[in-house]
């Protein structure tokens, strides 16, 4: 059987488009060989458009001899060969390069504006989902469904692990532009201990490490809170005036400092319970500074900023009212750099070769759980040897942790597209952030119900249609399908 490709495009109220539109297809496609027809699917009421809901309908009326489907927006123009309208193997995004777009993905896992898809996967996604009124979201959940029914997609990984980054305060919970795409997956064992109440690290300093405290330095390290309670927490510090790293209110983490006047600084920001979280924290450059999960905040200190100190005083890990997670401590006698930062996330003990031939970076102290002598004192194999004594039980244990997270793109050809420019048509980002009760509403369906599997794509799409047919109009150069939603 010949393939043959139906061309859907939605559509309301945009006839000087639509004049336009018509014309540059059929000059583009009259020499490759392709059989197709343009179908213009209109929806005639005053509910806001549904884009996805028009393309299901438009697939039910165009007849069983289409093998494949470019849905396709009104506003774009193929003018290179690249946007190839044969069959797809896979589904396939044409429109990755759009001069609204400035010729580059608005978000990397952007899948509208033109998309080819077979029949058979299609129906195999059961469609569009129909309940995406107004602006977005469509394209994001059709992805979702065609890798969940088992088409064919292509296996990425995620460096920033966006969408296990949830904010339950922003417009998009999840942040898809922050979306980071690469072809490796990173993983690494760690060493942790299981801090119960009572379990802590609390010992001297020793005067090499108070050398670390003149001068610009660093402390790594993972936690994970598991906890129900909502109290402070102690993870690492300088004790005294507390230099170091707190959780707050189950929510927080503070990164804090003191300097020789008892003045206090700090740099806060969120984390994830019952998710592992890494820690850079420490001075640069006169700055306080600390990554979480490879995300940096800092604070500029005084000029004359000098640390509180510490002489007499103690290292704690932990405190009395734990209950969470922490892996082998690290400080670093050095400045730090943001690709330092990455290597300890993405890579852990693994690259501490690396750190000291590439960067000088060597560890002063290294407090290692898998290192207990006489089931009293934390052992340290640093260069300074500043065993530490604890108290409690600890046992250590050993985790792999992944840095990155599986995502599943469309194959993508390099298609260049002229657009039909509209209002509010240059910034898809910036949309989806403006105020529009249609817009929140998609947001609330894909992040709070797709994402989360409470909604099954089998339950809505194609399967469920309900419309009215007001007519069919065969045009000169397209056919026309009139549609009540």
């Amino acid at each position: 059987m010949t393939d043959k490709l139906a061309i859907i495009v939605p559509y309301r109220d945009r006839q000087e488009h639509l004049d336009v539109f018509v014309p540059h297809i059929h000059e583009f496609l009259k020499d490759k060989g392709i059989d197709y027809t343009i179908f213009i699917a209109e929806q005639t009421d005053d509910r806001p458009f549904n884009y996805g809901k028009l393309c299901n309908i438009a697939t039910k009326e165009v007849g069983e001899e289409y093998t494949y489907f470019a849905f396709h927006d009104i506003d774009m123009l193929p003018i290179s060969d690249d946007c190839d309208y044969g069959y797809p193997d896979s589904p396939t995004h044409l429109a990755t390069n759009v001069e609204a777009h400035n010729n580059e993905l608005p978000y990397p896992q952007y899948f509208g504006g033109v998309v080819l898809i077979s029949r058979e996967d299609f129906e195999k996604a059961n469609g569009y989902s129909n309940e995406y009124w107004g602006y977005g979201f469509q394209d994001l959940d059709l992805l979702y469904r065609l890798q969940r029914s088992g088409a064919y997609l292509e296996k990425f990984y995620d460096l920033n692990q966006t969408y296990e980054k949830y904010d339950e305060n922003d417009v998009l919970p999840y942040r898809i532009e922050n979306v980071k795409i690469t072809n490796n997956k990173k993983s690494h064992k760690v060493n942790y201990v299981d801090l119960g109440k009572s379990d802590y690290v609390y010992g001297p300093i020793n005067k090499f490490t108070l050398e670390v405290l003149n001068d610009d330095f660093f402390v790594s390290f993972w936690f994970k809170d598991e906890d129900k309670t909502q109290t402070t927490k102690n993870l690492f510090s300088f004790e005294g005036c507390d230099s170091g790293v707190f959780i707050s209110s189950g929510k927080y983490i503070i990164g804090q400092i003191w300097n020789n006047l008892e003045n206090h600084y700090e740099v806060t920001d969120r984390y994830y319970k019952n998710k592992w979280t890494h820690i850079v924290w420490g001075i640069s450059n006169n700055k306080l500074f600390t990554y979480i999960n490879n995300k940096k905040i800092n604070l500029q200190l005084p000029e004359d900023f000098k640390i509180f100190d510490y002489t007499k005083h103690s290292i704690k890990i932990g405190d009395d009212v734990n209950n969470l997670k922490i892996t082998d401590v690290k400080i670093f006698n050095s400045k730090i750099e943001d690709v330092v930062s990455s290597e300890l996330y993405y890579n852990g003990d693994k690259v501490l070769d690396l750190l000291h031939n590439k960067y000088g970076i060597s560890i002063s102290n290294n407090f290692k759980f898998n290192k207990i002598y006489k089931n009293s004192i934390l052992l340290d194999s640093g260069t300074n040897l500043n065993h530490i004594p604890f108290k409690g039980n600890f046992k250590n244990y050993s985790e792999n942790i992944e840095t990155t997270s599986e995502i599943y793109l469309p194959f993508r050809l390099q298609g260049e597209y002229k657009s039909l420019v509209h209002e509010g048509d240059s910034n898809i980002i910036e949309k989806y952030y403006r105020y529009d009760p249609d817009i929140e509403e998609n947001s609330d369906i894909f992040f709070h119900d797709v994402l989360t599997g409470d909604l099954d794509y089998k339950s809505l799409g194609l399967s469920t249609l309900s419309y009215t047919l007001l007519d069919k109009q065969d045009r000169k150069d397209y056919e026309l399908i009139r549609i009540v939603t």
